[in-house]
């Protein structure tokens, strides 16, 4: 390989200031590119991909789920329409939709009425929030309902829903087919039309609360909503679903087995002491609270939390004895608890802490999975934990505004925690370890989103050995921001920014980063510090083909407390990039040496914001790929910047 090496001048008309222009090239466009809608129909498979103004495509496709549904329910979800709208920047209108009741029993009257169509926003979960179009009446044909509605860009879901008949026929099938979607005047087909599965009918008897009261007094119920059918005789009756309406607040103090519950938007159900349902069903916006229980007589043998249902539990005792089905965007709140509430693995929801008087808690085998938030407002006088070797995956938010969470207890023990959403502490005590004195045990957080450290104590350097860990990382959410509060009591474990993430450092700083920790940017990580610091005793690495991006006054140096890095040891690249940016101005680069060739980086980038803003050299610098200044000037001082120029390679 040859290479031509060659030095800047020095001379004193040309030192002063360097400044490079940057020019953008523009591609040239060289043929017209003609975007072509081809649809195959198969079967129920139908490929839809439309091309509107400039690159703009919509595609859609219906989704939905097969399970059972009690006779007499309502706002029964039948399909979901996922509509994702791509490229341009503008909204679209969504004319009108297209659906049969393929898939269904006959005659479909006999079993459902009053279809209705739903809008849930980007959010992939049933709710009645807003009504698009109602009282549908089933028809043989297709049915065409004028939407009108504006969706933006990315993806948007709707609903279709209907009415199961207090008389439907047990046994049949409810179905449904979404052929075509009309958009800006577009007729387009849907990529799925319907997808694989259906909802059974239940051969259940039904009977609907007319008040608020004792649950199992006769006079609250009724055959019929209204309250004009037949009056209950007997409680509780076999095989017979009790539909508490809106408005409709009951309490159920009775050891008597109850068959079927169904928890309708806007009621609520309380148990209290003794009770025992086979089956209870939490549907968008119902309540359940089960209160405080004795051992062994609170029973539900099988607990479904629809979307956008609520369950509280105020007992010490057990939750789900038996089994549950928990909806992604449902809301089961612990105001309660004891060692003895979490046994059993359950995929959740979102999940909130918030017991005044609660005491110590293990929750590692029950929590491994998460789709929606987790946040600990109150533990009491107690702690939540894990103990042996567990992994507890959210989805969503993790969340802390009081209480405590100690990480790992006893030897050995090690926990891993995926938080896909943001980690936010803002009020409590977050610990990798309970203490220093614990062996062998570790906490590692794998952070896929936006870290907030506004209050509270967070406590992540009570593992010996190596440590515990935090990795930034995922390519889903590439750039995250990094929120640090003085307010905050923060000492940091092992930090390892993973490839292609970039890090935005907001509020104070970031850290402290204990002594015998270390912070890594690792190879194409990327780290914005702006005005703020990275600090602590432990050390700072900036790895080979890693960014750093530097916005302090005074750079960034080796030894001196000032610059965006101010740990105990520090480590940069030779092959590592440079960018100095911001506003302040002149901003020195800073004296720094670099491993494995001093004085040598990869590249240097001014990026300041105005053209009259200046970065300083401190120190003799080559640079081995490229100069950039895309906004600013570099001043070279005193100072040598030596190039890197490769004119061939020997093969």
């Amino acid at each position: 390989m040859l290479r031509r090496k060659k030095i800047l001048s020095q001379a004193p008309a040309v030192r002063a200031k360097l400044k490079v222009a940057l020019y953008v090239g523009a591609a040239s466009v060289s043929g017209l590119l003609v975007l072509l809608l081809i649809v195959f129909n198969i079967s129920k498979r139908e490929i839809s991909k439309a091309a509107f103004s400039g690159i703009q495509t919509i595609n859609a496709e219906a989704f939905q789920s097969a399970d059972s549904v009690f006779r007499g329910s309502t706002n029964m979800p039948i399909a979901g329409l996922m509509v994702n709208v791509m490229g341009g920047n503008s909204a679209v209108k969504l004319n009108s939709l297209t659906f049969s009741l393929n898939g269904s029993s006959k005659p479909y009257f006999k079993n459902i009425e009053n279809i209705k169509i739903w809008y849930t926003g980007s959010t992939k979960s049933f709710s009645t929030t807003t009504l698009v179009y109602g009282n549908i009446s089933p028809g043989d044909n297709q049915m065409r309902v004028d939407v009108n509605r504006s969706i933006p860009q990315g993806i948007s879901y709707f609903w279709i829903t209907a009415d199961v008949k207090p008389d439907a026929i047990g046994g049949n099938v409810v179905d449904a087919e979404i052929s075509s979607i009309t958009v800006d005047g577009k007729n387009l087909l849907t990529l799925i039309s319907a997808f694989p599965g259906n909802k059974t009918i239940r051969n259940n008897k039904v009977m609907y609360s007319q008040r608020s009261g004792n649950f199992t007094d006769v006079a609250a119920w009724n055959s019929s909503r209204d309250g004009k059918g037949q009056a209950a005789v007997a409680f509780p009756a076999s095989n017979t679903c009790y539909f508490i309406q809106k408005g409709n607040e009951l309490r159920l103090n009775s050891d008597s087995e109850i068959p079927f519950v169904s928890i309708e938007q806007g009621g609520k159900l309380i148990a209290e002491k003794e009770y025992h349902l086979n089956e209870l069903c939490v549907n968008n916006g119902g309540i359940m609270q089960a209160a405080e229980a004795a051992d062994g007589h609170a029973v539900i043998n099988l607990l479904n939390l629809n979307d956008g249902s609520d369950y509280i539990h105020s007992s010490s005792g057990e939750f789900a004895a038996q089994g549950a089905t928990i909806s992604p965007s449902s809301t089961v709140t612990f105001m309660n608890y004891s060692a003895a509430t979490f046994h059993k693995s359950f995929t959740w929801g979102n999940v909130s802490f918030d017991a005044r008087e609660s005491s110590d808690a293990e929750i590692g085998e029950a929590f491994k999975n998460v789709k929606g938030n987790f946040e600990i407002r109150n533990t009491g006088a107690g702690s939540l934990y894990t103990e042996g070797v567990h992994i507890m995956s959210v989805k969503g938010n993790f969340v802390m505004t009081g209480g405590s969470f100690e990480g790992v207890r006893e030897v050995n023990s090690k926990l891993v925690m995926n938080v896909g959403g943001s980690f936010m502490i803002n009020g409590g005590v977050f610990k990798d370890v309970q203490n220093n004195t614990t062996a062998s045990a570790r906490t590692t957080l794998n952070l896929f989103g936006d870290v907030s450290f506004t209050g509270g104590k967070v406590l992540l350097n009570n593992a010996g050995d190596d440590g515990s860990f935090i990795n930034l990382m995922g390519l889903e959410n590439p750039r995250i921001r990094w929120t640090q509060s003085e307010n905050a009591q923060v000492e940091l474990c092992n930090i390892s920014v993973k490839p292609e993430k970039e890090v935005f450092l907001k509020g104070n700083k970031l850290g402290d980063i204990s002594e015998g920790r270390m912070m890594t940017v690792e190879r194409n990580g990327k780290v914005w510090c702006a005005v703020f610091p990275v600090t602590g005793k432990g050390k700072f690495q900036l790895s080979e083909y890693a960014t750093l991006c530097i916005g302090d006054p005074k750079g960034i140096t080796s030894e001196a407390n000032e610059g965006n890095i101010r740990t105990a040891e520090r480590q940069f690249s030779s092959g590592a990039n440079y960018i100095y940016y911001m506003s302040t101005t002149p901003q020195e680069t800073g004296r720094f040496n670099t491993f494995p060739k001093d004085g040598t980086i990869r590249n240097l980038t001014i990026k300041k914001e105005n053209s009259t803003q200046s970065v300083i050299l401190s120190s003799d610098f080559f640079v081995t790929d490229q100069v950039k200044i895309s906004m600013g000037e570099l001043d070279k001082g005193n100072f040598k910047l030596l190039l890197s120029d490769v004119s061939e390679k020997n093969k």
